[in-house]
C-alpha cells in the first residue's frame, strides 16, 4: 500500500546507490513526501539500513540489493519493486564510482567506471521505461555533476563518463517525451558525503576546515560544500508535477562552482 499524503503519494521511486550520501538522502526526502522508495544498492547492509530507517519514521520502502552494471540485477530490481508496490512512476540514476584517474588509466579501471556511471544509467533507463509507459509516463532524474563541463587535473576517467550523463540526458528526454517521460540530471558541485569526507580527512581537514578550503568549499560562490539533502531537494523538484515543462536539463546545484 503507498501512502496518501504528501506530494509523492502514490508514487513508486527507485533510486539507485541509495545506500548513502546523496542516495540515502534522496529516499528519506520522497519517503517524507509520500512516495513508496525502493532503495537499490550494492551494498546490501546500507541499502537495508536506509529502507529500515524510511520504515521506522512512518514510510514506505524496501532494499533490493543491486549491481547497476549487471542487466539481469537491473531486471531482478524492476521484477521486486513491480510485485512489491505495483509499478514505478520515478527513477534516480544516482549510483556510481568514483575511479579518479588520468590518462594513465588501465583498461579494467575504464571498463569499471563506465559500466557504473554510464552502461548502468543506462541499463536502469533500458528497463524502468517500460513500467513507467503503463503507468502512463514518469520522470527520470540522472546524477551529472560539475564534472560533466568543466576539466579538473586527473579527472579525466570520471569527468568522461559524468559528461556522457549530461548528453545521454539528453538524448534520453528526446527519445521518451512521446511517452510522457521527462529526464533530467541534476549536476552538483562539491557535496559533503562519506566519500568527499574521506579526502578531507586525508588532508587533517574537518567539515569547517573544509569549507574554508579551496580544494573543497570555497570553490563555490558560496563558500562551502553542499550538504546531501540541498541536491535532494533538487533532485525531487525536478522529478514533481512542479517541473512539469522541464525536460533535457542539466541543472547545476553547485553554489555557484562551474559560473565562478
Amino acid at each position: 500500500m503507498v501512502a496518501s499524503r504528501g506530494r509523492f503519494a502514490g508514487k513508486v521511486v527507485v533510486v539507485t546507490g541509495g545506500g548513502q550520501g546523496i542516495g540515502r538522502a534522496t529516499a528519506q526526502r520522497f519517503a517524507e513526501e509520500g512516495a513508496a522508495v525502493v532503495v537499490a544498492d550494492r551494498d546490501a547492509a546500507l541499502g537495508q539500513g536506509v529502507a529500515a530507517e524510511i520504515q521506522q519514521a512512518g514510510g514506505q520502502a524496501r532494499a533490493v540489493t543491486t549491481d547497476v552494471a549487471d542487466e539481469a540485477s537491473i531486471q531482478a530490481l524492476v521484477a521486486q519493486t513491480v510485485a512489491a508496490f505495483g509499478g514505478i512512476d520515478i527513477l534516480i540514476s544516482n549510483a556510481a564510482v568514483f575511479v579518479l584517474r588520468g590518462i594513465e588509466a588501465t583498461v579494467d579501471e575504464w571498463r569499471q567506471i563506465l559500466d557504473v556511471n554510464v552502461i548502468g544509467v543506462a541499463l536502469a533507463a533500458k528497463h524502468v521505461v517500460p513500467e513507467m509507459r503503463k503507468r502512463g509516463g514518469g520522470a527520470i532524474v540522472n546524477l551529472g555533476s560539475i564534472s560533466s563541463f568543466i576539466a579538473q587535473p586527473q579527472f579525466v576517467t570520471y569527468n568522461a563518463t559524468k559528461g556522457a550523463i549530461a548528453q545521454m540526458t539528453r538524448c534520453m528526454a528526446m527519445d521518451l517525451a512521446p511517452d510522457n517521460i521527462r529526464v533530467n540530471a541534476v549536476c552538483p558541485g562539491t557535496v559533503w558525503t562519506q566519500i568527499v569526507e574521506s579526502r578531507a580527512r586525508e588532508r587533517g581537514l574537518d567539515r569547517a576546515a573544509a569549507d574554508r578550503d579551496p580544494d573543497f568549499g570555497r570553490s563555490h560562490m558560496i563558500e562551502r560544500c553542499a550538504d546531501p539533502v540541498e541536491i535532494a531537494n533538487a533532485i525531487l523538484f525536478l522529478a514533481s508535477d512542479e517541473a512539469s515543462f522541464i525536460t533535457a536539463e542539466n541543472l547545476m546545484v553547485d553554489g555557484g562552482y562551474v559560473a565562478r
